[in-house]
Parts: structure tokens; C-alpha cells; sequence
């Protein structure tokens, strides 16, 4: 039986990139070897970096209150991590596949720091019109009133 598994791959030229052999887009793995390949990326050089840059994505546009369930996640994630591991032994990808799975953890590290910047720019961008939209609803009411927002607040 087969399980279906995407892999894309951004690719900076206009050719079909491969990783095991396989053309990117819908590639369909059997149970084996979609475990097989997570155990290698989870032993890949690059995980760390790679869980990392995704954590900070989610940090960004996660509200405080449950940034909490990030840090749960990321310590349940050491068990996963430990079952791949132990899976992987007895099993290596060829030089050629290696050198693809290099490259395609690499660009994905790159997608993920890029979207981070997007992210943050975007919360930025939105931060500062809440605060200008909040002084203006501040001056409508102080004009309506003759009071601030600020010493309606400390009554």
C-alpha cells in the first residue's frame, strides 16, 4: 500500500527538481520510505537550523497568550525526533540523493527565514495602524468630550 507524501521543491532554474529518484510536486512513497526520509531529515545536519526557523515563524504570528503551547510542542518534539532516529539505522540515501535532500533542506531554510521577515513586517505594519487608529478614536473622543482616553481610564 502507498501512501501519498508531497515534496516540493523550489527550484531556482526552470528544470524539474528530484529527491530519492522522484520528480517534485505530488510524489507518492510507500509508509517505508516516507518514514525513512523523515529519520534522515531529522538527522539531517540542518534540522536544528531548520526547526528553529519555523518555530520563529510560528512565534511571529502566534499571540502571547499561547506562545506556551509552541514550547510544549517543541519538547514533545525530542520524542519524535528519538523514534526516527532509532528507525534510520541499517538504511542511507545514495551520494546523489544526499546531495538532494543537502540542497532541498537548504532552500527550505532560506523559504522559512524569508517568510519570518515577511511576517514580521506585516505584524509591523499592522501594529502601527492599530496604534494610529487608536489615537485617532483617542482625539474624537477627546473632541466630543474634552477628555483623553488616558484620564477616562484612571477614574
Amino acid at each position: 500500500m502507498q501512501e501519498p507524501g508531497g515534496l516540493g521543491m523550489m527550484s531556482s532554474g526552470g528544470g524539474s527538481e528530484t529527491i530519492g529518484g522522484l520528480s517534485s510536486g505530488e510524489v507518492s512513497v510507500s509508509g517505508d520510505q516516507n518514514r525513512h526520509l523523515k529519520a534522515e531529515i531529522a538527522a539531517h545536519p540542518l534540522y536544528e537550523q531548520l526547526l528553529a526557523a519555523h518555530v520563529s515563524c510560528l512565534r511571529v504570528a502566534t499571540p502571547i497568550d499561547q506562545l506556551s503551547l509552541i514550547d510544549a510542542q517543541l519538547a514533545e518534539s525530542h520524542n519524535i525526533l528519538r523514534s526516527y532516529a532509532s528507525q534510520q539505522q541499517g538504511h542511507s540515501l545514495s551520494p546523489h540523493e544526499r546531495q538532494e535532500l543537502d540542497n532541498f533542506l537548504a532552500q527550505y531554510l532560506i523559504v522559512l527565514c524569508t517568510f519570518k521577515e515577511q511576517l514580521q513586517q506585516h505584524v509591523r505594519v499592522h501594529a502601527v495602524e492599530a496604534v494610529m487608529a487608536c489615537r485617532e478614536i483617542e482625539n474624537n473622543l477627546q473632541a466630543l468630550t474634552g477628555l483623553s482616553l488616558f484620564f477616562l481610564l484612571i477614574k
